[in-house]
């Protein structure tokens, strides 16, 4: 595991009380991960909580996550596909 990656993971983990955002690994990989996080207060999203998977590709950091919403969600950012 990279190091960086897991010190990321790390960090979510410690301030995961106070952010409302979970990451866990699915299975054994850490490169694909389920994420978990609030929706933002103020918003139509408040009191929701949302899932995403994310693929950490083995380039990143210079190669961005693909991400992709579990949760069924709609927002004019966000496609079917991938955000």
């Amino acid at each position: 595991m990279p190091a960086r990656l897991l010190k990321e993971l790390q960090d979510i983990a410690s301030d995961a009380a106070n952010s409302g955002i979970s990451a866990t690994p699915l299975g054994n990989d850490v490169n694909h991960l389920v994420a978990e996080f609030r929706g933002p207060p103020g918003t139509p999203y408040e009191g929701g909580t949302f899932k995403v998977d994310v693929k950490i590709p083995p380039q990143y950091p210079f190669k961005a996550p693909e991400m992709k919403f579990i949760t069924k969600v709609w927002h004019p950012n966000i496609s079917s596909q991938t955000v």
